[in-house]
């Protein structure tokens, strides 16, 4: 048993060191990259809980500082070496502080068994009891090192980017300050970070960091650097970890890897910060599942039932070109396995639309696991937060209905009238569509925005969605990851017309949870679904009016890659999916297919034995003269 640590010694020996032979930078460079790697073996050793080793270690770095001491240091590199002297200390006492406390807890073991019957287990094995245990992990970002970042950084780096560097996230931590990174991943001891910290330079003006505390951020540091956020743009400390995409289930084996569930979050936290955007890198988008098929400059990145040809994982294994990600730690073979498992079977996709950010399909897939009051209240807190944002005069207190979420400016009275209106016209949706009248119609319910005046939904859409409401629009829904909500004008000059206008919003909010189905049956369908369950309505008379004025299309199939909608464009919406829905039956197997989580084109093709496009070649063949 090696003794006690003794750290008095070292400090007084540092501190003390002499310095009367001169010597070269390239001298002095040598015994430094010394010490730096006996630092590096005693941190290993210190977060395997091997004290002992690790004092062997710090006893070489030691020898190694003495004769350092015996040199005259060029000056030049005297910040280094003050730099590696206060690492040594900060070394030193943590491992005399670990050394304490293994020593406390061997002392207590002993008093709980008599020394007669460790003698015995100890001949039996043949050999001396060592207290060995799995080695604990890293620390971990999250949990560990963002608070001592708060608590130290926070003034001048978090809420200010003092000096060119910003931790407010970890993507700003990572990128460094003007002066380039200021961590190295899995080599602590070139990190500028742990220098300044270790020297005392930072931060200026407040305590110094702990040596626990830098003794987390070198093993973080040294363990890679990974990030177990969700988001490494989000606020520093204002989100959970997440679960490593390693540490998922792995059901029966790699084969069992699914896209959005096992390898989308890590192409989310580990290659889109550079493949996305105006110029991503190599021409290489990777926001969607649509963009990782189409590939870049280099090639296709997934190659079905080829991962061998596939240049994702011959980036991630380094074998073609760079290793990516780019300066962050290597992604791990159980990852890129997962990845060849996944296109081995086929690169299938197990989202409901190839086209939505891989962020949007990511949280719809957690949503599902989400019992319907977890995602409602998930639902709501985001609906406050939203309406916070937008804040129109006369807020009113949010009203709950069996399906509906409302809130909004008009009044209480209103909202309640709103509210019954709503659920009325959910009740005669669902005996038109043949749905179950006893289940939620959309699962975490449905959020209604309901406004007072035209100009109150214009800037509920310029505030909201970030964009400017197409003029003569009141209304209209909207889907966007755990977002689902229907937003529209409910002022008391619209009664006549509000039981369509709710219709509409209401089944264009229950279309659209099923996820697959496009924009443009969205939109065509909820107004023909409100058409039949109000057939008598103004507004649905004004409709009527609309598609027989409208004007030629010069491309008759622009509105299938819309994603906002004036009225022109509803309105060519609403007379393609009117036409191919005359018969009833054929909506209501459509419905009930989407009901089941299948694709949208897939069970559009079941039910009429086309694509969209070629129904609507047919639609455009035969389509009475004057109808779009």
């Amino acid at each position: 048993m090696r003794t006690a640590f003794n750290i008095g010694a070292i400090v007084t020996t540092i501190v003390c060191c002499a310095v009367p032979t001169a010597a070269t930078a390239d001298d002095a460079g040598t015994v430094i990259k010394s010490i730096e790697q006996s630092l590096v073996t005693a941190g290993k050793f210190f977060r395997d809980k091997n004290t002992d080793e690790a004092a062997a270690a710090l006893e070489e770095a030691q020898a190694s500082f003495d004769a350092l001491g015996a040199m005259e240091i060029p000056e030049s590199l005297r910040p280094q070496v003050e730099a590696i002297q206060q690492r040594l200390v900060a070394a030193a006492r943590a491992v005399a502080k670990q050394q304490a406390a293994s020593a406390k807890s061997k002392t207590a073991a002993k008093k709980k068994a008599p020394a007669s019957k460790q003698t015995t287990k100890a001949k039996k094995s043949g050999k001396a009891k060592q207290p060995m245990g799995a080695a604990p992990p890293p620390p971990g970002f999250t949990a560990d090192v963002a608070p001592i970042l708060i608590g130290r950084c926070g003034n001048c780096h978090i809420r200010n980017a003092q000096g060119g560097l910003s931790m407010a996230s970890f993507a700003a931590l990572a990128k460094g300050s003007r002066n380039g990174p200021i961590i190295s991943p899995g080599a602590s001891q070139a990190s500028r970070l742990v220098e300044v910290m270790f020297t005392g330079a930072m931060p200026r003006g407040g305590d110094p960091v702990s040596p626990e505390e830098l003794m987390v951020i070198s093993l973080w540091i040294d363990a890679g650097a990974r990030f177990d956020g969700g988001d490494p743009s989000a606020p520093l400390g204002q989100q959970p970890p997440v679960t490593p995409p390693d540490a998922l289930a792995k059901g029966n084996g790699p084969q069992s890897a699914q896209f959005v569930r096992d390898l989308a979050p890590v192409l989310v936290a580990q290659c889109t910060a550079c493949h996305s955007g105006e110029k991503p890198a190599g021409q290489l988008r990777l926001e969607t599942f649509a963009a990782l098929l189409e590939g870049g400059t280099s090639g296709n990145a997934v190659v079905p039932n080829k991962a061998r040809d596939s240049l994702l994982v011959k980036r991630l294994r380094g074998i073609d070109g760079d290793r990516m990600p780019k300066d962050k730690p290597p992604v791990s073979s159980e990852t890129i396995a997962r990845f060849e498992a996944w296109i081995n079977a086929g690169a299938k996709f197990d989202g409901s639309d190839a086209a939505l950010p891989l962020t949007v399909a990511i949280e719809r897939a957690e949503d599902k696991l989400l019992a319907h009051d977890e995602l409602t209240s998930k639902r709501v807190a985001r609906a406050e937060k939203i309406w916070a944002g937008v804040a129109p005069e006369g807020r009113t207190k949010p009203l709950q209905s069996a399906n509906f979420i409302l809130l909004g400016n008009v009044s209480a009275e209103r909202l309640a009238e709103v509210a019954k209106l709503a659920e009325t016209e959910r009740a005669k949706i669902v005996r038109l569509l043949k749905l179950d009248g006893a289940a939620p119609l959309v699962k975490g319910s449905l959020i209604l925005f309901v406004l007072q005046k035209s100009s109150d939904y214009d800037e509920f859409v310029r505030i909201v969605e970030q964009r400017e409401a197409p003029r003569g629009t009141v209304g209209h829904a909207q889907s966007t990851g755990s977002d689902m909500y229907a937003c529209f004008v409910a002022s008391s000059g619209k009664d006549e017309i509000l039981p369509a206008l709710a219709a509409e919003q209401v089944a264009g909010g229950f279309l659209l949870s099923f996820g697959s189905v496009p924009a443009w049956f969205a939109a065509g369908a909820a107004r023909t679904i409100a058409a039949r369950v109000e057939p008598k309505n103004p507004l649905v008379k004004k409709w009527e009016a609309e598609v027989q004025n409208l004007p030629p299309a010069e491309a008759a199939d622009s509105f299938l890659s819309a994603t906002a909608f004036d009225p022109e464009t509803t309105a060519r919406c609403y007379a393609f999916v009117r036409g191919m829905t005359q018969k009833l039956p054929l909506l209501q197997s459509l419905v009930a297919i989407l009901d089941q989580e299948q694709d949208f084109d897939e069970s559009l093709t079941a039910i009429y034995r086309h694509d969209a496009r070629a129904l609507l070649e047919l639609w455009l063949r035969h389509k009475p003269a004057g109808r779009g």
